[in-house]
């Protein structure tokens, strides 16, 4: 019998062939397409052409670099894998430096980079707030201190270099906001060369020319780092990120209101049956009897005669009615035994249920029992949670509900419209639509927000809409944990769509207008001093960071990981270490230190520049 493993081999290499004819068939045309273009005579090599094209279709380009990136992201070699992240990075930053060698430059417009990067900031504010401030209230003095540790010791050593190496006007400032992908750095010190230097064009070139080629390699090298950093101080992160997140969440047995998998169907609910009565025992109960003495038991449905009856209190049942009973299965058990055996009718027994959140708010519900108010109006409900404050409460019969208790419950269409009256407020339901005025207003908000001057030492400093976006998300997000109707419908997988796509449209904008700046670094002779300067006040912080983080404060890996990208002001930083630890603790520690960093970073580019 023939070996299967020629014809394995045989068939991978038919597929690869098939890929390679793709791929110049593709090359072949855009080339076609691109002969028009005035800029694809002035390409060179085979792609050249192709290069033209991509610089004229941006749209092309962006996404076809995050599709890429996102596929290099899921390969795994020897147990290790860059992510979509690092693997966009990359891929981008290879297409501009090759365009750039065939004459090409890549121009994808900024408004791009600012749009989806904003979206992601707010969206990961959305994700983090509830936990935020508990994890403040932990390990505040971390935090703060490695927000401040990590941009000076950097601040420190680029006065140091730049005194022995003797940097011309311009590239101290450039290396170090370049070093710490601070923007706002950029513009501080630009605006002190604009006013005391008269807007010397050879500085504000040296400056941007820093600037940009420090960026790409501390966002390059530091995305790395952040992936063997806890590797090398023998840290399991993900392990330590999961028991984090369990000792958050000891003390709440649920999701709170306005979260991720708030209104998850709960295994432990109601069970749904339809039965016939055939008992003696339940002939001529009526229904208000009934719900008497089975409380925790509702009665969805009674069909006589193959016509559906009110359900008023004064109904009495009659042999032969079939009633579909809803609660929970214990409960259930011993209801059903003075009714008769199952009728197996799934049409009969789709009474609607769902899982859904009630705010309590009118006085038919203030300052009564649950117990009393489950009696009633919630008879039949299975009460899986009660939350008070944006926090679990224990709950039983005789807890005293109070003004804003979110109440999560599981019931049918019916007994949800009955609660939802008698308790005054909106039903909050799963939704797969998001709530675009809640989004926009809150990114208008987190913008703004940002742009307010902030007077230290005699300057006018901003946190910028990084920042401004990101407490908007976090301060949004504990407001629905005390009141889910707050901002509309918020759906976790929309959520998780603004972060993924929002970060790495961002990085691919970045690291493809990249390589022109690259380039002119290396033409301008001064490539040496700037890599110096970056490998040297982008790396050795963080490292110095994280053994201050590790062994003086004891910090949780997964918290020090967001704690340092935070410090750096590495959102890219960020999405790597949630991609490593498989979680959003590291979101927890990173707005901290970003806001801190940010304003250290952009004060001392400002005084680097006047010193200059």
């Amino acid at each position: 019998m023939p070996s299967a493993t020629p014809m394995r081999d045989r068939t991978h290499a038919l597929r690869l062939a098939a890929w390679a004819g793709l791929a110049l068939s593709g090359i072949l045309l855009v080339r076609l397409l691109a002969r028009d273009l005035p800029s694809a005579a002035k390409a060179t090599g085979l792609l050249g052409p192709v290069f033209a094209f991509l610089a004229n279709q941006p749209f092309v380009l962006l996404f076809a670099t995050v599709a890429v990136g996102y596929a290099l992201g899921r390969i795994t070699l020897w147990r290790f894998n860059l992510g979509a992240t690092a693997s966009t990075l990359i891929v981008g930053l290879g297409l501009s430096l090759w365009a750039s060698l065939r004459g090409v430059t890549f121009s994808v417009p900024d408004f791009a980079s600012t749009l989806f990067f904003n979206l992601f900031m707010f969206a990961v504010g959305m994700k983090v707030g509830p936990q935020f401030l508990s994890g403040l209230r932990r390990d505040a003095r971390a935090f703060i201190v490695l927000g401040l540790l990590v941009p000076l010791l950097s601040a420190g050593l680029m006065v140091g270099l730049g005194a022995v190496l003797h940097l011309a006007p311009g590239l101290t400032p450039g290396i170090f906001a370049g070093a710490n992908t601070a923007t706002a750095g950029l513009g501080a010190a630009k605006d002190v060369y604009l006013r005391e230097h008269a807007g010397d064009p050879t500085v504000l070139a040296n400056l941007s020319t820093a600037f940009a080629f420090g960026y790409c390699v501390s966002l390059v090298l530091f995305v790395l780092m952040m992936k063997v950093l806890p590797r090398w101080f023998g840290r399991d992160v993900k392990r330590e990120a999961r028991a984090y997140q369990q000792e958050l969440e000891a003390g709440e047995a649920h999701p709170l209101p306005g979260t991720a998998l708030a209104l998850a169907p709960e295994a432990e609910s109601l069970e749904v049956r339809a039965f016939r009565l055939e008992n003696p025992e339940g002939e001529g109960q009526t229904l208000a009897q009934l719900r008497e003495r089975f409380p925790r038991v509702a009665l969805e449905r009674v069909q006589r005669g193959g016509q559906p009856l009110d359900l008023s209190d004064s109904l009495r049942l009659r042999p032969g009615d079939l009633v579909v009973v809803s609660g929970p299965l214990a409960a259930m058990v011993k209801a059903t035994q003075v009714v008769g055996p199952e009728v197996p009718d799934a049409v009969l027994r789709a009474v609607g249920l769902e899982t859904v959140e009630v705010v309590a708010q009118t006085e038919r519900s203030v300052g009564k029992r649950v117990g009393e108010l489950m009696r009633t109006v919630g008879h039949g409900f299975f009460l899986n949670a009660l939350f008070r404050g944006g926090a679990e409460i224990p709950h039983g019969p005789e807890t005293v509900v109070r003004r804003g208790d979110v109440f999560r419950i599981t019931g049918s269409q019916l007994r949800i419209h009955q609660l939802a009256e008698a308790l005054g407020g909106r039903v909050v339901r799963p939704s797969m639509a998001t709530d675009i005025v809640t989004l926009a207003l809150g990114l208008s908000v987190g913008a703004f927000l940002g742009t307010l001057p902030i007077p230290l030492f005699g300057l006018k400093l901003s946190l910028g809409s990084a920042v401004g976006l990101l407490l908007t998300g976090i301060v949004l997000s504990t407001l629905r944990t005390r009141d889910p109707r707050l901002g509309g419908p918020f759906p976790e997988p929309a959520r998780q769509l603004l972060e993924d796509l929002g970060l790495n449209v961002f990085i691919a904008v970045t690291a493809l207008n990249a390589g022109a700046g690259v380039i002119q670094s290396v033409r301008a002779g001064v490539l040496g001093p700037i890599a110096i300067g970056t490998l040297v006040a982008g790396l050795i912080p963080p490292v110095i960071g994280w053994v201050v983080g590790q062994y003086r404060y004891h910090m949780n890996a997964g918290l020090l990981e967001g704690a340092i990208a935070g410090a750096r002001c590495s959102s890219p930083g960020l999405r790597t270490a949630q991609e490593d630890t498989e979680s959003t603790v590291p979101a927890l520690s990173y707005p901290v230190t970003f806001a801190i960093s940010n304003i250290v970073v952009t004060l001392g580019c400002y005084l680097l520049a006047s010193l200059d």
